[in-house]
């Protein structure tokens, strides 16, 4: 689990520190985005059900699996309100309001129960 934990929390570095660095250079807002909504709620969601299984169901993963539900619902769900809404700039501002902080939230809430976990 040690590992795994390293893991999350090199993707959650390099996330923050692209996210501070997208000023300065362009490519680090496409390296922020793919890691954001896809590297990280992926090897997260891999992870967590490998240890859902392991931990007779912890109530403090069951949360975590909630919450990456409740943010994969609403990106997915402001994503297709481009076909009711034609106001584009709208919908990619609500997007990076919840698409940078939401998953570091989530990832940090991860880190803080898996080294609960580990450290049993």
């Amino acid at each position: 689990m040690k590992l795994l934990n390293f893991g999350n929390l090199a993707i959650v570095f390099t996330l923050i520190v692209s996210v501070i660095l997208r000023p300065l250079y362009s490519d680090f807002v496409s390296i922020a985005f793919v890691l954001g909504l896809f590297v990280m709620p992926v090897y997260q969601i891999l992870v967590g059900l490998i240890w859902l299984g392991d931990s007779d169901g912890n109530k403090e993963i069951r949360y975590y699996f909630r919450g990456v539900l409740v943010y994969f619902f609403l990106t997915f769900c402001l994503s297709y309100l481009h076909i009711f809404l034609d106001d584009q700039e709208l919908i990619e501002n609500i997007l990076s309001m919840f698409g940078i902080p939401l998953p570091i939230i989530l990832a940090l809430y991860f880190t803080y129960i898996l080294n609960q976990y580990s450290r049993k």
